[in-house]
């Protein structure tokens, strides 16, 4: 039965191939505009997904207001994560990372430049899912001067020879750490990033005990099933005990006396798959971006399918009154309105898939562009979800169905002496059901069209905005400590380019 409908549709197909063309290039273009904005929008919300313990680690960040002045940053005194260790026994295990920016990195007589360098504690393999590919979890940064490099740098850098046990030099001070580990390069989807990571214990400060210094991001590994309540509960008390006390001996007030005059000093847990997506916390990271634009991206990519869907619709039961004589003499050959039913909407979804597996060959054809063009690494793998892939096809199944679903379940409960009477009848009704179609379609289309402008005037005006100065006569140079004295003969050579 399914291989004779499959026929009776290649067979109609071939008598409206201008239909058939149509149609296909209308949806499938609809399909991968959607598929693009939600591969986008998929990849925005999988960040830090790739950590196993995600749903335990949580981050700390600190909401503080000195003179006035509100801030809310993730940097914590180095103090506090081993306080809350001992303190809290809902706390399993904490890491702390001091982030860099671009650092010089030296091997031999041979320089080069990372675009990351982190430090961190020793329970940092840990508490995250990266994979060492050489050394031992718990030892690779278990003592100072120790660092961990990514698969990519240690190709850079030692080629195909084993950089466990070699030497390097970081940074413009030319801090000697001895590589005792290579690991799997970051995930992209990680917000934070690095190529080389060193031993928390080498920095000086590691050991501060000072609770008003503020310069290190801190993650909370919690216990299974503990809630982060509990500790955020605890933290004011924590902090009128130790903080309030350097306050008393610095500032001479208490800690209440310090908070009764406006101020403020809180710690709270921010957990790990939220990082990303608040850009209300500055993490000093990677840039986070704000759900609401994920809610429009993802309104916008409904509105392009709609439009398609609607188009797909308002083709099919314009076509629908056409084949009245073919619907005529199907009955009086003996088909039974079942099977005209299932045919109709045989053909319709034939459409469909066919305009989505066009989509998806052109998503891989357009994702180098759209990656280059959102500076991301989007791949059509965000799609092989055990939840994506059943609600594409079901989604195909039924724009399919409901663009078939007038000509089948109307055209097939006509008469065949009606029908046979002229090639077409007037169908009641379909004009009413066309302009309602045709209605939503413009609706669609006309808040796109304008959400585009508003657009297109907004990043005009950010591009020619007039800076006050002349922003292709400036460069930027960042990193400058590194050229150490030699800084003076530096000015010298770029005042002579």
């Amino acid at each position: 039965m399914f291989q004779n409908l499959i026929n009776h549709s290649i067979k109609s197909f071939r008598k409206q191939k201008a239909y058939l063309i149509i149609n296909i290039i209308g949806l499938s273009i609809g399909i991968a505009s959607s598929l693009l904005i939600t591969l986008y929008v998929i990849n925005e919300l999988g960040y830090d997904r790739y950590n196993e313990k995600s749903d335990r680690i949580y981050k700390l960040y600190l909401n503080g207001k000195i003179g006035g002045q509100e801030v809310s940053v993730t940097s914590t005194a180095a103090v506090i994560a081993p306080t809350m260790h001992k303190d809290f026994p809902e706390v399993e295990s904490f890491c702390r990372i001091n982030q860099f920016g671009n650092t010089i990195i030296r091997h031999d007589e041979q320089s080069f430049e990372e675009r990351y360098f982190m430090e961190a504690d020793s329970s940092f393999f840990k508490i995250f899912s990266i994979k060492l590919i050489q050394g031992d979890p718990a030892k690779v940064l278990s003592e100072p001067n120790r660092c961990v490099i990514s698969e990519t740098t240690a190709k850079k850098i030692f080629s195909n020879d084993n950089p466990v046990g070699k030497v390097i030099n970081v940074g413009s001070g030319r801090v000697t750490y001895t590589i005792s580990g290579v690991m799997e390069d970051i995930p992209v989807k990680s917000h934070f990033d690095a190529n080389i990571i060193g031993s928390f214990m080498t920095n000086p400060r590691s050991q501060e005990t000072f609770w008003l210094n503020n310069s290190f991001d801190t993650y909370l590994l919690l216990h299974h099933n503990t809630s982060p309540k509990p500790v955020e509960d605890k933290i004011p008390a924590m902090l009128e005990k130790y903080a309030g006390a350097q306050l008393q001996e610095f500032l001479g007030i208490s800690f209440t006396e310090f908070l009764e005059k406006g101020n403020k000093y809180s710690i709270y847990l921010q957990p790990l798959l939220k990082i990303h997506l608040d850009p209300t916390i500055d993490h000093f990271m990677k840039p986070s971006i704000d759900p609401k634009y994920l809610y429009i991206f993802g309104s916008i990519a409904l509105l392009i399918i709609l439009i398609a869907a609607i188009n797909f619709m308002n083709l099919s039961t314009a076509r629908a009154a056409r084949r009245a004589k073919e619907i005529g003499i199907k009955k009086v050959g003996g088909a039974s309105r079942n099977l005209l039913i299932k045919q109709f909407l045989t053909e319709s979804t034939i459409i469909s898939f066919a305009a989505l597996i066009i989509a998806v060959l052109a998503v891989k054809l357009l994702l180098p562009c759209f990656n280059n063009l959102l500076d991301t690494e989007l791949s059509l793998a965000l799609l092989g979800s055990w939840y994506t892939i059943p609600v594409l096809l079901l989604f195909t199944i039924i724009v399919g169905i409901m663009a078939g679903s007038y000509p089948a379940f109307y055209m097939s409960s006509i008469t065949p002496y009606k029908v046979l009477r002229s090639n077409s009848i007037k169908i009641s009704g379909h004009g009413r059901l066309r302009s309602v179609l045709v209605i939503l379609q413009f609706a669609a289309s006309l808040m796109l069209i304008i959400g585009t402008i508003i657009m297109y005037r907004q990043i005009n005006y950010l591009v020619n905005k007039d800076l006050g100065f002349n922003k292709n006569q400036l460069m930027v140079i960042s990193r400058t400590s590194a050229i150490g004295d030699r800084l003076e003969s530096f000015k010298s050579i770029v005042k002579d380019i």
